[in-house]
């Protein structure tokens, strides 16, 4: 599956719906990318956002444990 910023997901064990602020690899951001990458993470994991109640939280995960969120009409 393709992901984009910006692009609502969730993990697909369920969870908190979360936004993607940045996908490591990504051209728009090499320096941030290249710290990542040295610390273990591969290019194409997702950092995504999150608030639980009103604390905004972040994380980050591989692609194949996330699946876009379905918005109802």
């Amino acid at each position: 599956m393709k992901f984009s910023i910006g692009d609502t997901v969730e993990l697909k064990s369920g969870g908190p719906e979360m936004t993607i602020h940045s996908i490591i690899g990504d051209s728009t951001n090499k320096f941030e990318s290249s710290i990542f990458i040295t610390k273990g993470y591969k290019v194409g994991d997702l950092i995504c956002k999150w608030f639980l109640n009103s604390n905004l939280q972040s994380d980050i995960f591989k692609s194949e444990t996330i699946t876009k969120s379905i918005i109802p009409d």
